[in-house]
């Protein structure tokens, strides 16, 4: 049976004015401790306020009460943290042993480092181990309503033991100094309670606003009534950088700070305004909304809008995933597959045409050889010539199909172009158009096909044509020669230009003028297959081909293609001769 004191204990403490806590040591940095010395400071004087000086203050009078009731603490210590221990068991159910035994040493660590505090207000251990618990250790995962009942049963078993251990204004005095320190206590982890949720709540904002600012995609916050940018992240603003900005898309003097509090229309072309304004109105409405492949620049950009709801406000997030490269996979697929369809059919157009061609031709010869009716006369040349292009046109399919291998061998430019000039000489579609040959008299032989070569010019000289205007039409033909090391062929290129001031192509269409089967020409003048033969034969011929064209001022086609051997050796001769 357990003899029970007055104050509850079963027995009194060996006293002990010095005793040391078990748990680990925790060194705090000089920022850690001025920060506990500024929010005690200001909780003293709160205190000092409420009780008065003679209760908490840092007078003698009232250090020594502090040490009285130190004291007191110590020689009841063992049966306070017994009461203590019980008291908590009884208020949060569910503990193992191990929790009791493990809560226990904590108990006595948490009460050696109140009693230090009480002794000599400058140490303030007990706080920086609060601090921390309230950071990352166990008082981090519990509620504050919990350590504030664990510490209001620790007051009343205290009170219990300075009740039947004092009698008169001793008693009270240390009474009253108890609950003040109680309370300071209480009040100083609250402080650490919402320093660390603070702390949380300023690392998951900033953990989130890394995630968004590092993600690929280009995000936008948008207020859900004035269509303005209220954020954005990286990818967004390397967006708005583009070395090549649309028109109208981006001024280049832009920054960050320019683009929030602007709405996002403003850095749309006009064109796309309706068609962003209705996303925007639509997300509004139905909560989110999706546009598929839209053009910023050169780039292509599936685009994800949502409302997302915070408290009482709204925005938008527009995500924008860069679809370029897989539209561009898709043109490649599809080219892939017209390809394949243009060798089927050509194969077979060819097969099943090409005679019944013949035979009408034949028939529509014999015909007008016998006719005497001028108007019956120009029918049939009529009909022949439409022959003549059907014909034209199977040939080119096939020709795209199925490539020949090229017979490259050195190439007289000069003597190919004049040969080809004489040829389109007589075709009524050059009648009107002043052809203007420049031809460089040193020019090397280019190593390549001639056959194919000839057939990429009349392409040329035919495309240009069919581009100049009624009046006025020149097309230049230009040869010269390439220094070695101007290109990627240290050997020296030969270069041929037709250049001609007619309408030009559009700067939207310059990237495609070599896919297969575009054209700008109006329905039924072409197939669209002249550039893209053009490039073919060119590129297996070692060779390159560029087209520069501006709107209303004509096209420049530049073909350059390796020179012959022999004929770089005697130019780069001819050239060491004429700089000795």
């Amino acid at each position: 049976m357990k003899l029970s004191l007055a104050c509850g204990c079963c027995r009194p403490s060996t006293f002990k004015r010095h005793r040391e806590p078990t748990d680990a040591p925790i060194q705090a940095t000089p920022e850690e401790l001025q920060a506990i010395r500024l929010q005690l400071a200001e909780i003293e004087q709160s205190l000092s306020r409420l009780w008065g000086p003679t209760i908490w203050s840092r007078t003698p009078e009232c250090i020594q009460a502090r040490a009285e009731a130190a004291d007191l603490i110590d020689r009841h210590f063992d049966g306070i943290v017994e009461q203590w221990g019980e008291a908590i068991i009884a208020l949060i159910d569910g503990r193992s042993e191990h929790d009791q035994e493990e809560g226990k040493a904590s108990l006595v660590n948490a009460l050696i480092r109140l009693v230090d505090h009480l002794r000599d207000p400058d140490d303030i251990c007990t706080y920086v181990y609060l601090r921390r618990h309230c950071q990352e250790g166990m008082l981090a995962r519990a509620k504050p309503s919990q350590f504030n009942t664990i510490h209001i049963a620790l007051k009343q078993i205290v009170l219990n033991h300075v009740k039947s251990s004092m009698t008169g204004p001793a008693m009270e005095l240390v009474r009253d100094l108890v609950v003040a320190a109680i309370d300071e206590r209480r009040l100083m982890v609250s402080q650490f309670y919402i320093e660390s949720r603070e702390r949380l709540l300023r690392e998951s904002e900033e953990k989130y606003r890394n995630t968004i600012d590092h993600a690929p995609d280009p995000m936008y916050e948008i207020e859900a009534d004035t269509w303005v940018v209220t954020g954005l992240n990286a990818a967004a603003l390397r967006l708005h950088r583009t070395e090549v900005p649309p028109k109208g898309w981006y001024d280049p003097g832009h920054e960050k700070k320019q683009i929030i509090g602007f709405p996002i229309t403003d850095f749309v072309p006009p064109e796309l305004r309706p068609r962003v304004i209705e996303s925007l109105e639509t997300v509004v409405r139905q909560g989110s909304a999706q546009a598929s492949e839209f053009p910023i620049g050169p780039l292509f950009f599936d685009v994800n809008s949502a409302l997302i709801t915070y408290g009482k406000k709204q925005f938008i997030q527009m995500i924008l995933r860069d679809v370029t490269q897989r539209r561009d996979m898709l043109d490649s697929l599809i080219k892939a597959e017209r390809l394949a369809a243009a060798g089927t059919f050509a194969a077979g157009v060819a097969h099943e045409v090409n005679n019944p061609l013949a035979s009408i031709s034949s028939l529509v010869q014999s015909i007008l050889t016998g006719e005497d009716d001028p108007q019956r006369r120009t029918t049939l040349h009529t009909i022949l010539s439409q022959i003549t292009r059907i014909s034209s046109t199977l040939k080119d399919l096939v020709n795209f199909a199925r490539p020949t291998t090229a017979q490259c061998k050195p190439v007289d430019v000069n003597g190919l172009i004049a040969e080809t000039l004489r040829l389109i000489s007589y075709n009524k579609r050059f009648s009107g158009i002043q052809i203007e040959p420049i031809l460089a008299p040193d020019l090397r032989r280019a190593f390549a096909d001639d056959n194919e070569i000839q057939q990429v010019l009349l392409n040329l000289l035919f495309n240009a044509a069919d581009a100049s205007p009624a009046e006025g039409a020149v097309i230049k033909v230009v040869t010269e020669n390439q220094r070695a090391g101007q290109g990627a062929d240290k050997s020296g290129r030969v270069v041929i230009k037709v250049v001609d001031n007619g309408i030009g192509i559009p700067r939207e269409h310059l990237e495609r003028v070599f896919d297969p089967f575009f054209t700008t020409k109006p329905a039924g003048a072409g197939v669209g297959l002249g550039l893209s033969l053009c490039q073919r034969m060119i590129l297996s011929n070692q060779g390159t081909i560029r087209v520069d064209s501006e709107v209303g001022r004509g096209t420049s086609v530049t073909v350059t293609l390796a020179a012959a051997a022999q004929d770089s050796e005697r130019a780069e001769q001819a050239a060491s001769m004429a700089a000795s």
